[in-house]
């Protein structure tokens, strides 16, 4: 989908204790209102219902800002973009060295946005269900203190799977992809698919290859045998002590997740600037070793 004409009003989320955050935000403002753009600041923190409808909302914080924001926003089909004040920054297309480009850009001529899968997930006890909720990263059963492996009965649509023995299991959206279940060996996706990962986190004789399943794949996992604590954590921000017996869902949800893309910085060239990737040598003109 494509905006285009004038950005007529923005909401500016800035990272609470942030002090260079808080200290760019005036200069962002009085960017946007010197081409006419009406400005909505709050402190991160702030819940959705309290922001006005805009064009768009501007983070000013790290990756955990912007998922936190991006959470309170779900089913608001309002864009989303950052100014990166943490220290990767991966989902912040803007920095403190080009932000004015961008914006002044997409004041000019509009921008793009990206319609990104969210994880919707259901935890069940006894036969029924208990908590509910959509992930903007991921969803990851893991265990506690003890290094002790799990035991997770697995099911694909409503059919037995397999049973895994791992430290525990990562539901990642494309989003999250390049996060915790990228480091557990995971894929890495372009946030515009509609597909989402399972990884296992220290599978037992590395007996899981991560699954890349189509959103509407239901996966269920229930705990089977733990012998020590097991958590269900929510985009790294939300936390459950799971019981043995108890089951969850996860499914994706396409098009829950709206990105403005302001034609700064692409996916690619992010993944070289945080080091996923090295860069490509110069090519070695022809008959030379």
């Amino acid at each position: 989908m494509s905006i285009t004409g004038e950005l007529s009003s923005v909401a500016l989320v800035i990272k609470d204790g942030n002090a260079e955050a808080e200290a760019e935000a005036e200069a962002v403002r009085r960017l946007l209102e010197a081409h006419g753009a009406a400005v909505h600041c709050s402190i991160h923190g702030v819940s959705a219902e309290s922001l006005p409808e805009v064009d768009l909302v501007l983070a000013l914080g790290g990756d955990g800002t912007i998922v936190s924001i991006a959470r309170s926003l779900l089913g608001r089909c309002i864009p989303l973009a950052g100014i990166n004040f943490g220290r990767v920054g991966f989902l912040a297309e803007l920095s403190r060295e080009n932000w004015r480009e961008g914006l002044e850009h997409a004041l000019a001529h509009g921008f793009d946005v990206e319609e990104r899968m969210s994880l919707g997930w259901h935890l069940e006890r006894d036969g029924r269900e208990i908590l509910q909720g959509e992930v903007i990263n991921d969803v990851v059963v893991t265990r506690g203190k003890l290094a002790r492996l799990v035991r997770l009965e697995l099911s694909v649509g409503e059919k037995p799977f397999m049973i895994l023995r791992s430290d525990g299991l990562i539901f990642s959206s494309p989003t999250g992809a390049s996060g915790y279940s990228c480091s557990a060996g995971g894929p890495l996706l372009h946030p515009g698919l509609n597909a989402y990962v399972v990884s296992a986190i220290c599978p037992f004789l590395g007996s899981f290859p991560p699954l890349v399943l189509a959103p509407q794949t239901g996966f269920a996992v229930t705990v089977g045998e733990a012998g020590t604590d097991l958590y269900l954590t929510l985009d790294g921000q939300e936390t459950h002590l799971l019981e043995v017996g108890d089951t969850l869902r996860v499914c994706g949800l396409p098009g829950r997740f709206p990105v403005a893309r302001l034609g700064m910085v692409g996916y690619f060239e992010r993944l070289r600037s945080v080091g996923f990737v090295q860069e490509a040598p110069p090519t070695q003109p022809a008959g030379r070793a």
